[in-house]
């Protein structure tokens, strides 16, 4: 299999754990806003912290970034809960439509992965989709864990890979 196929499968988890969108599928709006006892954040939080920080990367790569952070609080100032069910949807349809944007990065061959995109040449374009799949992967244990003390695992699709 050629290096960015596997950096495209990442992306989503695939032949590491639960598909990343798969996860998020048949949760209902109120539970994705739930609190779970000794959690600091809930689901719809996770989602959007997610999101920040893969737009972040995109950006990057597409070489208009933002400047970095200043505080890590910035990538937590979400709402607790999303309003309705189209503000569910938007969420998850925001997060699916960066992985798509990042896959076709990484798809297209004249896209040079390990060109630096930072003064410094600490930031490629492979260091970011790495980032992305690591932080996605990390947030969305988190993520089965509050599904699932809310009795909402697994989603329609399982939650095995395999």
């Amino acid at each position: 299999m050629k290096d960015r196929d596997t950096l495209r499968e990442l992306l989503y988890g695939v032949n590491s754990h639960a598909h990343v969108l798969h996860a998020l599928e048949g949760l209902e709006p109120r539970l994705a806003g739930a609190e779970v006892a000794g959690s600091p954040h809930t689901i719809f939080q996770l989602l959007h912290h997610m999101i920040y920080w893969q737009d972040q990367a995109l950006a990057r790569m597409r070489g208009d970034g933002p400047p970095f952070p200043e505080s890590a609080a910035e990538g937590w100032s979400f709402p607790r809960a999303p309003e309705d069910e189209s503000d569910w949807e938007a969420a998850v349809a925001s997060l699916a439509e960066g992985l798509r944007a990042i896959e076709a990065l990484v798809a297209d061959e004249s896209y040079d992965l390990d060109r630096a995109l930072d003064e410094g040449g600490r930031r490629t374009g492979r260091g970011e989709v790495l980032m992305v799949q690591g932080h996605n992967s990390y947030h969305l244990g988190q993520l089965v864990q509050l599904r699932t003390q809310l009795g909402a695992w697994p989603p329609p699709k399982g939650g095995d890979t395999w």
